[in-house]
């Protein structure tokens, strides 16, 4: 009977010991996987902290390209007021051309007059032979005056000639105007194109933060199962 006794003692004990090796082993195997979680969540909070930076860089692009289409469209808007201004300045050169013009048709009309005058006098002037003093002198200030007309028509014939180049300046530098004004546009397009892939780019990160928080929430969700199972097990 003792025997039998010291037989089944024996197996009991060789039946804890193997259960002793399993709890052991299972044991272990929770703490390397306990280990291996905390490592992932690791990796997954830097990678998630990386996106983190990487967003605030994206958000800093966003605010410059803002300041930049703010500037300029402040620019175009300059460049058109300009524009206007030189509109405003053509029209006042081509009244100033009409009002030369204008002059001009005066101081023809006064030479006809002189010259008229000038043909009286000498058809009359074996008539007033005693006046020949006076008439020769009116007739030289005649002469004055007409050099005089002449000259001031050569200077307003410059003038016009000065203003017609000046039109042409005008044109040249509204042209040059209107390229710039393109090219701010464009500039103005790419930035807004700029500024929408940079939205897209936010959104899809957004996306993989939110999956990645997922994944770690399912890992400690896990993490609290395998304790709930270790302790059981102790």
């Amino acid at each position: 009977g003792e025997r039998k006794k010291h037989e089944e003692l024996m197996r009991e004990r060789d039946i804890l010991t193997k259960l002793k090796s399993q709890a052991e082993n299972a044991t272990q195997r929770q703490v390397d996987l306990m280990k291996i979680n905390e490592n992932t969540k690791r990796n997954l909070e830097q990678e998630i902290q990386g996106y983190k930076v990487e967003a605030q860089k994206q958000q800093k692009l966003i605010y410059q390209l803002e300041k930049e289409r703010e500037k300029y469209g402040g620019e175009a808007s300059e460049a058109n007021s300009k524009y206007m201004q030189a509109l405003e300045e053509v029209k006042l050169r081509e009244m100033a051309i009409i009002d030369l013009q204008k002059k001009i048709a005066e101081g023809d009309n006064r030479l006809k007059q002189q010259q008229n005058l000038y043909e009286a006098v000498r058809s009359d002037r074996n008539l007033y032979s005693k006046n020949l003093i006076e008439a020769q002198d009116e007739i030289q200030e005649m002469k004055r005056k007409f050099k005089i007309i002449n000259h001031q028509i050569e200077q307003l014939k410059e003038e016009i000639s000065a203003k017609d180049l000046a039109l042409v300046k005008e044109h040249f530098d509204h042209m040059k105007v209107e390229k710039e004004k393109e090219s701010l546009r464009f500039e103005l397009n790419k930035a807004k194109q700029q500024i929408k892939e940079a939205d897209t780019a936010i959104a899809s990160q957004k996306a993989e933060i939110e999956k990645l928080n997922h994944i770690i929430n399912e890992a400690d969700s896990e993490r609290l199962r395998q304790k709930k199972e270790y302790d059981i097990v102790i």
